[in-house]
């Protein structure tokens, strides 16, 4: 018998920290936990708030969601936030649809690079006097929140979660081989050969590698771009064949085409295949550890973050909001629940019961960081995690991501070099910012 088997389930619980007891009490122990409310206890008037959304079936995101529901309905009796599922890759682009139609639900969540585009359209709603009666401004949340600041002065949306991207690594799955934890491109490289050469189920290494929607194409490959010292867009300019992006895409094509990654999944698949022990690193928010608590918590002590590997200490973040449309029907109601998540309770619960980093700052409790050591690494990547959106020009993100992933897919799947790639998204990037 081995020393995991050997350990038990609760001090495995206890090394997660309240993940897991949260996690496994889901909303039923939570509906008596909503506290004090900054939105009052008006009940009969909330009604129903509409919240599609594909956190609703995450395992990194359900129960969390499903206790905010339950404390949100406990505190506003009668009152209902439904929770539809919509797929992830299909979301930002059906919920564009529905906004730009006028017939909108109640509360959406844009990342960073839709926020500003859905801002500029003028199709969310100011929060500014439901903020402001509440006590919260701008300075009141981390600097991410800065994205949601409009022209006008107004506050469009809080952060939800933010997500700087590390590397997780499968450090058991490391030591088992006699392999140690990368810390350059040509060391992951090393690590992912060794290991597929040992047994050709498990890599060394992950990203997307099929024909995806734009949006998790794009926001996987970014932090990579980034670390290498690359940008697809910097500063409103379009620098996809710099020496940095040339070489970062170079990299992935040539782990690609090797077998060193594995092919035709997406995101959602290698995340799985990582938790189960099958994929030695991901570039990954921390909201992993979430999915490893629900899909293999046996194995929760194998896994660490570090910094990302490929030469930089640049990074980027994945920052989803909350916001309202302009053309909500409930827009009170709606402002309830992004109070509700505003308050100490909630933001405490989100890291503990997400693994991801809360809107507000000093929110991650402390014991959690103790019992949680990785996390300091997410922590501490912060300050030099830059937003996903193309900076610069973020409204125009729609259409880089949708650059960028026709092009990518074009790296991957033909003979194309990277350097004739990027000079083809270099000339596309650059028309799609000149108009």
């Amino acid at each position: 018998m081995d020393s995991r088997t050997q350990r038990s389930g609760m001090s495995r619980i206890g090394r997660f920290g309240r993940a897991l007891v949260l996690i496994a009490a889901a909303s039923t122990a939570l509906a008596a936990c909503a506290g004090p409310s900054e939105s009052g206890s008006d009940a009969g008037e909330v009604g129903t708030v509409e919240f599609p959304n594909w956190m609703w079936s995450a395992p990194d995101n359900a129960p969390f969601w499903q206790a905010m529901k339950a404390g949100f309905e406990e505190e506003h009796a009668g009152a209902t936030l439904t929770d539809d599922v919509i797929p992830g890759g299909e979301y930002q682009d059906k919920m564009f649809t529905l906004l730009s139609s006028g017939n909108p639900p109640d509360l959406v969540t844009p990342f960073d690079p839709t926020l500003r585009a859905w801002m500029g359209a003028g199709l969310l709603e100011p929060l500014d006097p439901w903020l402001e009666e509440a006590g919260y401004d701008l300075d009141s949340f981390i600097p991410a929140n800065q994205m949601a600041k409009g022209e006008d002065g107004k506050i469009y949306g809080v952060i939800l979660v933010s997500n700087p991207r590390v590397m997780f690594v499968n450090k058991r799955l490391l030591e088992e081989h006699g392999l140690d934890i990368p810390t350059t491109p040509e060391e992951v490289r090393e690590v992912s050969e060794q290991l597929h050469a040992a047994d050709p189920g498990l890599y060394g290494f992950a990203t997307m590698s099929a024909s995806a929607a734009a949006f998790p194409t794009y926001g996987e490959l970014v932090p990579i771009v980034k670390s290498f010292g690359g940008d697809f867009v910097r500063d409103g300019e379009a620098v996809a064949n710099s020496e940095e992006t040339v070489e970062a895409l170079e990299w992935i094509k040539a782990m690609h085409d090797d077998g060193l990654i594995p092919t035709g999944q997406t995101e959602l698949v290698y995340r799985e295949a990582f938790a189960q022990g099958k994929i030695a690193s991901l570039v990954v928010g921390s909201f992993i550890m979430a999915i490893i608590a629900e899909k293999n918590p046996d194995a929760l002590d194998d896994f660490i973050a570090v910094p990302l590997p490929f030469g930089t200490e640049r990074t980027s973040s994945a920052n989803g909001f909350l916001a309202i449309p302009k053309d909500a029907k409930n827009k009170e109601g709606a402002a309830k629940v992004v109070l509700q998540l505003l308050q100490d309770e909630w933001q405490r619960k989100l890291v503990e019961m997400s693994a991801q980093t809360p809107a507000r700052p000093g929110m991650t409790p402390e014991e959690y960081v103790a019992e949680n050591p990785w996390f300091q690494t997410v922590v501490d990547a912060v300050p030099n995690a830059e937003s996903v959106a193309p900076s610069g020009v973020e409204e125009l993100a729609p259409s880089v991501q949708d650059a960028v992933t026709r092009h990518y897919q074009e790296l991957l799947f033909t003979d194309a070099s990277a350097q004739d790639v990027a000079d083809r998204l270099q000339d596309e990037l650059t028309q799609i910012l000149a108009n």
